[in-house]
């Protein structure tokens, strides 16, 4: 519970400045101010005006999410698919989003993946490839994806 008595304004402003730091969806922003000790009726209200002032747009967020998980972090499509749906993201958008993935960027990445990981495999080892296929499906990646890589 906040330490902090906040007014409805208070807390409006401080979810205005959360969100231009940073992309964050609905419900990131409903755990948020309830965090901050905003009730549910505050808290809804709140990212009502949010949503309604482009504060807060889940396609927006969904399209920076997916690009920066795929750039930076090395995920795949399920594992990406999995998190923004925890966070009860639309299917559409999400759908949206993971389609714009730039399918050469996308190879690139899981190329790294696959290159990274294999270093750290002994190549003794008879359960190599099996070891490297695992890892690579817990970052999403699916298997067909993997098998096509680890063949070229």
């Amino acid at each position: 519970m906040a330490n902090h008595e906040w007014s409805l304004e208070q807390l409006r402003a401080k979810a205005e400045a959360y969100c231009v730091a940073a992309e964050h969806c609905c419900y990131d922003m409903h755990l948020k101010l309830q965090q901050w000790g905003a009730t549910a009726e505050q808290a809804e209200q709140i990212v009502s005006q949010l949503l309604e002032h482009k504060y807060v747009d889940e396609q927006r967020y969904c399209h920076a999410f997916v690009h920066d998980k795929v750039l930076y972090q090395g995920w795949g499509r399920m594992k990406i698919r999995a998190y923004l749906q925890a966070k009860r993201l639309p299917s559409t958008a999400i759908d949206s989003a993971l389609a714009n993935i730039d399918e050469s960027e996308y190879y690139a990445v899981l190329s790294r993946v696959v290159t990274s990981k294999k270093r750290t495999i002994k190549s003794a080892d008879p359960q190599a490839k099996e070891k490297l296929i695992r890892f690579c499906m817990q970052r999403g990646f699916t298997y067909d994806e993997i098998r096509a890589c680890i063949d070229n």
